[in-house]
């Protein structure tokens, strides 16, 4: 059985410049940065801040709450969260 490529639209594409982005500039910003959270709009980043509050504050102070932006720390190893359904 064929599966059909998933259609791609406005909500699925949304944020991917900015993660492409984060991840091109990832292992120097490692260097630098590590641990900070990083705010990236499209290929600018506005800059790296010590707390997630801090940096979305400062990205919605700059850009408002209309345009996309991406608050990501800098780790070389992300976590990964797991979320089970206990009931069903």
């Amino acid at each position: 059985m064929t599966r059909k490529p998933k259609s791609v639209d406005k909500e699925d594409s949304r944020l991917s410049t900015e993660l492409e982005f984060y991840a091109a500039h990832k292992q120097e910003w490692l260097d630098k940065h590590s641990g900070k959270f990083v705010v990236v709009q499209q290929v600018t980043v506005l800059g790296f801040y010590d707390s997630f509050e801090i940096a979305f504050k400062d990205a919605v102070r700059a850009l408002g709450l209309r345009e996309d932006f991406l608050v990501k720390q800098v780790l070389a190893v992300e976590p990964v969260y797991f979320i089970y359904q206990l009931f069903a």
